[in-house]
C-alpha cells in the first residue's frame, strides 16, 4: 500500500511498494499535494506495466553501452560499426548522462550537430535507438527517447549505374590477378566481401552456379578471414552465365586457386583483403579514366542490368540476397515500364477493331 507522512522538518514523505512483500520506496517533497501526485502516476505505472525503479535511469549511457554491448551476439562487421558509433560519435556527446535525463530534443540536437552526412547520421542514430530499445526492455528507463526524433533530411540523386563500355574499360585497367573479378561481380552482383570469400568447392561449373554462404571478413588490425554473410537473405545460390563461368575457368587455370581455396588471390596466394581490393579498384578505375567507382558499383551494374531487361525484381532481390523492400527502394527508377506489353495484351484479347466492336453494339441497340 503507497502512504505519505509528515517528516519531522515539516516535508512530506511518499512510501511504496514495487510488489507485495516488496523493498519500501521512498521519496520527499516540500508539498502533500506533490507527493500524492507522485504515489497517484507510480501507482498507474505499477499497474500498466511500464514501472521503472527511481534508481534504474541513473546509470549513465556509457555505463550502460557497455554492458549492453557485452550481451549482444552480433556479426563481426555490426561490432566494428557499434564500437565506432559508440567511440567516436555517442559516448564523447551522451556518455555521462543518466540514461533516465535523455530526451528526444536532447538527441536531436545531438544528431543534428554530428559531422557527418545525413545517411552516415542515421546509421549512428540507429545504434543510438537500438541501445535505448533494451534499456526499456531491461527496464532502466519507461519509454524509448529517440521514438520520433527528426533527423537531417536524407537527400540521394537516383542512381546512375554504369554502362557496359565502364566496366569494360575498368576491367582493361584492372590488375591481372582481379580482372575476373570485375566480370564476375557485374555478372553476378555479389558484395565485395562475397567477392574475395568465394573459393572453388562454392562453384559447380555443371551446373553453372555458385553458392554463398559465408564472406571474407577483414576485421580492424588484423588478417582476413571467413565470416557469416551479412543477413539471412544473403544466403543463396546464383545462376551463372556462360560468359561468367568461362571467365572463372580461365582464370583458375592461369593463376589457380589460394592454399584456402580462394578464387582470387594477391601476391603468394594471399586473399584480397578490403582494403588490397579498395587499392586495385582505385589503380584501375584511374587508369580507365572512370569517377570515383567501387566494387559495390558493379553489383548496381548487375542489379540495374537485369531489372531493365525485365527480370522479376523478386529474382533480382534473391540473386542480390536483398529483401525487395531494400531492392525498390534503391532501383525503382530502372524497373522496365510493362505499359506497352499491357497494350498489347488487352488488344490480343478483345481482338477486332473499335470500329468493330462499336459496329457490333449499334447493332444489338
Amino acid at each position: 500500500m503507497a502512504s505519505i507522512d509528515k517528516r519531522p522538518d515539516g516535508r512530506f514523505r511518499a512510501r511504496w511498494r514495487e510488489y507485495p512483500s516488496g523493498p519500501q520506496r521512498t521519496k520527499t517533497f516540500d508539498r502533500k499535494i506533490d507527493a500524492k501526485q507522485y504515489l497517484v502516476d507510480v501507482e498507474h505505472r505499477l499497474l500498466s506495466g511500464v514501472y521503472v525503479p527511481p534508481e534504474a535511469g541513473r546509470v549513465t549511457i556509457e555505463e550502460y553501452s557497455k554492458e549492453w554491448a557485452a550481451r549482444r551476439t552480433w556479426a563481426p562487421s555490426t561490432v566494428d560499426k557499434v564500437g565506432v558509433d559508440l567511440r567516436l560519435h555517442i559516448i564523447p556527446a551522451l556518455g555521462g548522462r543518466p540514461l533516465a535525463s535523455l530526451r528526444r530534443a536532447h538527441i536531436e540536437e545531438w544528431a543534428k550537430g554530428l559531422p557527418l552526412a545525413p545517411q552516415s547520421v542515421a546509421g549512428v542514430f540507429q545504434t543510438l535507438a537500438t541501445m535505448l530499445a533494451s534499456a526499456v526492455d531491461d527496464e532502466r528507463i519507461a519509454r524509448n527517447p529517440a521514438t520520433g526524433a527528426r533527423l537531417p533530411k536524407i537527400t540521394t540523386a537516383p542512381l546512375v549505374p554504369m554502362t557496359v563500355d565502364e566496366v569494360r574499360s575498368l576491367a582493361a585497367g584492372c590488375i591481372d590477378r582481379l580482372r575476373a573479378a570485375i566480370v564476375v561481380d557485374a555478372g553476378t552482383g555479389l558484395r565485395q566481401g562475397e567477392l574475395f570469400g568465394l573459393t572453388v568447392d562454392r562453384i559447380d561449373f555443371l551446373r553453372r552456379t555458385l553458392r554463398v554462404d559465408r564472406q571474407l571478413w577483414s576485421p580492424r588490425g588484423g588478417p582476413p578471414h571467413f565470416a557469416p554473410p551479412k543477413t539471412r537473405n544473403s544466403y543463396r545460390t546464383i545462376a551463372l552465365s556462360p560468359l561468367v563461368a568461362d571467365t572463372l575457368s580461365a582464370h583458375l587455370a592461369t593463376f589457380g586457386p589460394g592454399p584456402d581455396g580462394h578464387v582470387f588471390t594477391i601476391e603468394a596466394g594471399r586473399p584480397v583483403s578490403r582494403t588490397r581490393g579498395s587499392v586495385a579498384m582505385r589503380d584501375a578505375r584511374t587508369a580507365a579514366g572512370l569517377g570515383p567507382v567501387t566494387w559495390h558499383d558493379l553489383r548496381h551494374h548487375h542489379a540495374s542490368v537485369l531489372l531493365s531487361e525485365g527480370v522479376s525484381p523478386a529474382l533480382v532481390a534473391e540473386r542480390l540476397g536483398h529483401t525487395m523492400v531494400t531492392l525498390m527502394g534503391t532501383y525503382a527508377h530502372v524497373i522496365r515500364s510493362d505499359e506497352d506489353r499491357v497494350r498489347t495484351i488487352v488488344d490480343k484479347a478483345l481482338g477486332g477493331s473499335a470500329e468493330d466492336w462499336l459496329r457490333t453494339g449499334a447493332g444489338n441497340g
